[in-house]
């Protein structure tokens, strides 16, 4: 192959941050589109070009320009709200397809960021018959909670890892968000360890540290019902079971007692359950639900808390952790999955353990009640999360990029710039 003046990447993703309003922003899925999209703002910086496919949103341009160098494109048929749950990824892969079969010549790598679905493994079969190279995030694994769902935890019939094994033996390299997840890619999906890479989740730390405006403040406390005066203990994520909602009801009884609010911010498809069980146990006054909140909305929020809470029950990264360490918020979260790798040591968060509501309250209340444990947190943090800067990130995904290229004889002339600070 004759060398290219650019390196130019297909990223393949079927969450990415939008700016706008609803619906064009919405995504309740979270951690992933907030990551590609900061992942290939500073990829662009670094002089990469990129074209971004990911599922198309009503409203939503099916082609645009992003950053300098990047294009964006909304691929997919338009499906109403009532088959967008079960059937959006599937017309993603379609509309992914469509592209492959168009323009897979215009492109030195495919960079694929999985999500719970199996649609993502399929691509990669596909994209191993064309020839270029892939690489795979682990963002969500896909033998997690469909395994759980369909009992299949230890059978030898599980299909899950069958898909999931076939999938990574195509890819080029695997990225993994902790060396955790590392571990479980080489013991449980025989991935040779050569294949493996660790690239953690990334923040811009200085757009986290802004001193918060007392007007945007007092505005934030009347559009979400907050009582003057009250503390906040914030949630951020989607809601769905493996993040473990069903423990917010039970905070919120011994929080509202002490006057202390329970902010939920996000959005997904248990937030109808959520609701029902605050109203079931009689909560009002102490809680509130935002639905999608846009990232500066995100980052309000959490200048305006004092603890953040992470109740997960399982997580490959929780990337609102290092968002939270990036704003001097102390966090508390259950020791589960990634979370152990992010917190570092010593632990940069207060870990509960797994599951134990009572833990995970006791350890909010010391927090909020200690402001030396507040504060040796925070410093925490502020260090700990010097470990996913942008940059990093950045330096680390382009290097990757160029050995697999390398490896292959594709390597494009002009190489990855650092980005700009």
């Amino acid at each position: 192959m004759t060398p290219r003046r650019e390196m130019r990447i297909l990223r393949l993703t079927p969450h990415f941050h939008r700016e706008g309003s609803w619906p064009v922003a919405f995504d309740p899925v979270g951690g992933l589109q907030i990551q590609t999209f900061v992942l290939t703002r500073g990829i662009d910086r670094s002089g990469i070009r990129q074209t971004v496919a990911a599922t198309h949103i009503p409203g939503s341009p099916r082609r645009q320009g992003l950053f300098e160098k990047a294009e964006f494109l909304s691929v997919g048929p338009w499906l109403p709200g009532f088959l967008a749950g079960s059937l959006l990824g599937f017309g993603w892969a379609l509309g992914v397809l469509r592209l492959l079969a168009r323009d897979h010549g215009r492109y030195d790598l495919v960079h694929i960021h999985y999500n719970h679905s199996v649609w993502c493994r399929v691509l990669v079969l596909v994209l191993a018959r064309t020839g270029l190279p892939v690489v795979v995030s682990l963002n969500t694994a896909l033998w997690g909670g469909l395994q759980r769902a369909l009992r299949l935890e230890g059978s030898p019939f599980d299909i899950t890892l069958w898909i999931e094994r076939l999938a990574m033996r195509r890819a080029d390299r695997v990225v993994a968000l902790t060396d955790s997840a590392a571990n479980t890619a080489e013991a449980v999906l025989r991935v040779p360890r050569s294949k493996i890479v660790v690239i953690p989740d990334a923040v811009a730390v200085e757009e986290f540290q802004r001193v918060l405006d007392p007007e945007a403040a007092r505005s934030f406390r009347l559009r979400h019902g907050i009582p003057e005066g009250w503390r906040i203990v914030s949630y951020v994520g989607r809601i769905s079971a493996e993040k473990g909602w069903r423990d917010l009801p039970h905070l919120v009884h011994a929080l509202a007692r002490r006057q202390v609010f329970l902010l939920i911010c996000g959005d997904g498809p248990d937030r109808p359950k959520l609701e029902a069980a605050f109203r079931r146990c009689g909560l009002e006054g102490g809680w509130s639900i935002t639905g999608f909140l846009p990232p500066a909305a995100v980052r309000v929020a959490l200048m305006m808390s004092e603890v953040l809470i992470l109740p997960s029950r399982r997580e490959v990264f929780g990337s609102v952790l290092i968002e939270a360490m990036a704003s001097g918020v102390p966090a508390v979260a259950y020791r589960v999955g990634g979370i152990v790798d992010v917190a570092g040591e010593p632990p940069a968060v207060s870990l509960a353990e797994a599951g134990d509501r009572d833990d995970l309250l006791r350890r909010i209340f010391v927090v909020l009640d200690d402001p030396g444990v507040a504060e040796r947190l925070a410093a925490l943090g502020r260090e700990r999360v010097k470990s996913f800067t942008i940059q990093r990130s950045v330096a680390l995904t382009g290097k990757l990029y160029e050995s697999v290229l390398h490896e292959q004889g594709r390597m494009p002339a002009g190489r990855l710039q650092q980005p700009a600070q």
